[in-house]
């Protein structure tokens, strides 16, 4: 179509075709952004946003099984959350456990809560300052901040005469549809 036909069609015309393209543009759109983030909520899973010491974030997808939920999939009263050095960028690996969790404040299990980083010995919790506080917990998403304390064993062997390594993050899961 050129200019001069556009310049003989009424206005109900061009209202009609500017409906018409805006429509097929927002169609467009939709389609292609169906499905970014949709398979967390139908097949489960979810991230952890956290932080070393203040130093910049990380972004740690977590798959369904790196998750535990109390009584989905398992008979259990605990919530574990974990991941492997392999699916990490800088290799760390985490293991965070919370013995039946409620919404608000909640201490770790310091024998199931450790951090490693990448050649490094297992580092324990250190210190009281350890808790992870859900804000929702329910059939169809679980989200927390968590706040830990580790030993410093980052030179290849634990030294509790360093200040700790404190992890401070947010934890988003949701429960995959068939568990629900």
């Amino acid at each position: 179509m050129n200019f001069k036909s556009l310049t003989k069609l009424s206005a109900s015309k061009i209202a009609r075709l500017s409906l018409c393209a805006g429509f097929c543009v927002c169609t467009a759109s939709l389609c292609s952004c169906s499905g970014i983030n949709d398979s967390w909520e139908v097949k489960g899973g979810g991230f952890l946003k956290y932080s070393i010491n203040g130093e910049s974030e990380i972004t740690q997808e977590l798959e369904r099984d790196d998750v535990e939920i109390p009584f989905i999939r398992n008979r259990h009263h605990y919530i574990l959350i974990k991941f492997p050095a392999e699916r990490n960028k800088r290799s760390e690996q985490l293991s965070i456990m919370v013995n039946e969790p409620k919404l608000g404040q909640n201490a770790v299990v310091a024998s199931y809560t450790w951090f490693q980083t990448a050649a490094s010995p297992i580092a324990s919790i250190k210190g009281d300052s350890n808790y992870v506080t859900f804000d929702q917990k329910d059939d169809t998403k679980w989200t927390a901040f968590v706040n830990l304390q580790f030993e410093d064993c980052r030179s290849g062997k634990c030294n509790s005469n360093l200040p700790p390594i404190t992890l401070k993050g947010r934890l988003h899961y949701w429960i995959a549809e068939e568990d629900q």
